[in-house]
């Protein structure tokens, strides 16, 4: 201890110098695991190049395939052909830009709702002008009765341009069938039930009077309503194939179901009918059209067949009376009425975000 505090600076000196090997010799091991970690990846990169190099079986039997420059250019190529080709399935999926429906951006939910109310007085109108009828008990609100009858319930956020869609295919839909009535029928050929649509914003029904049980969706205590159902079929398969279904239930004859469905086909819309369902309509359902529309079914335009004179071509028989036949009309099938139920589909294929329009993490 004496020559501790003879020799003071002395030994503080040799306590640096001692502290500072040990430092050096921590710092040189950790380094020089680091380096032997570098040199390790360093050879794993060495070893996969050289098998690239080398080539690979691909399919046994053929010769390998290297990273030569035509392999490289023949595989750019083939990435170039898929995406061509995922674009061509995206456009036969979604069709033509100018035949989609695109909700609107940025839209206000006092906007949607002002839209809403619009559409449905529209369509109401419309249907009053071309003579088409509806149940006088339950007043048709084409899916929307819900944001009708009950403004809190209204979608928010993303939903609305979804909501805003939805208005544009029932659009759609409904005045397709309008214009499918044949135009030489009776006034009161069509009798709609309701229009129906896939709620987007909630995902569980609820039963009527019952409290919201944690429903999923931001819709708090809300219910699914009469106009709302899930479809029982649809050719959507995320993540490829996206799409909104909706349902149409009237009646109507024969004439106008394929009308219907042959403007739908042509129309050149990603639509598609999932599921057809017809049923006998109850008779006091069928009273709704008026005794005039029941009347009128009878009325065929049909015309007689075609007479073949087969003893005309046996030699020695006298010729057929010059004077054509009189053509009689006569009904073969009755057009009657039927309960029609058709499911459909609009289908969109779903684009790539960017990296950049991904949500962050939480």
């Amino acid at each position: 201890m004496q020559n501790f505090q003879k020799n003071k600076g002395f030994f503080i000196l040799l306590i640096i110098l001692l502290l500072g090997f040990i430092t050096g010799v921590v710092f040189c091991f950790f380094t020089n695991n680091t380096r032997n970690d570098e040199e390790k990846k360093l050879n794993a990169q060495l070893v996969n190049y050289r098998r690239l190099l080398k080539g690979q079986e691909i399919v046994s039997g053929t010769p390998p395939v290297s990273l030569t420059p035509a392999n490289v250019n023949a595989s750019t190529q083939d990435y170039t052909d898929l995406v061509k080709q995922r674009d061509d399935l995206r456009l036969i999926i979604s069709a033509p830009v100018a035949n989609r429906f695109v909700g609107k951006d940025n839209l206000a939910s006092s906007d949607l709702a002002s839209s809403i109310k619009q559409y449905v007085d529209e369509w109401t109108k419309l249907a009053s002008d071309k003579d088409i009828r509806m149940l006088p008990n339950e007043k048709c609100e084409f899916g929307f009765r819900r944001y009708i009858h009950n403004p809190g319930t209204s979608p928010k956020g993303a939903h609305l341009s979804k909501v805003d869609q939805q208005l544009q295919i029932i659009d759609f839909l409904f005045k397709t069938l309008v214009d499918s009535k044949p135009i030489a029928s009776n006034k009161n050929s069509i009798l709609l039930q309701s229009i129906d649509r896939e709620p987007i914003e909630t995902f569980e029904l609820i039963p009527a009077g019952k409290p919201n049980a944690g429903a999923l969706g931001p819709v708090d205590g809300a219910r699914n309503e009469n106009d709302e159902f899930l479809p029982t079929r649809t050719y959507r398969n995320p993540p490829l194939v996206e799409g909104l279904s909706f349902r149409l239930r009237f009646i109507a004859t024969t004439p106008t179901l394929r009308t219907f469905i042959n403007k739908i086909r042509n129309s050149g819309r990603p639509v598609v009918i999932t599921s057809i369902e017809i049923n006998n309509p109850q008779p006091e359902i069928l009273k709704l059209l008026g005794t005039n529309a029941i009347a009128n079914l009878t009325a065929s335009n049909l015309g007689a067949p075609e007479q073949l004179d087969f003893m005309a071509a046996i030699p020695g028989t006298p010729a057929a009376p010059s004077s054509p036949a009189k053509e009689e009309r006569k009904v073969v099938v009755h057009q009657n009425f039927s309960e029609i139920t058709l499911q459909i589909d609009y289908l969109f294929a779903p684009e790539d975000k960017p990296a950049t329009d991904a949500e962050p993490k939480k």
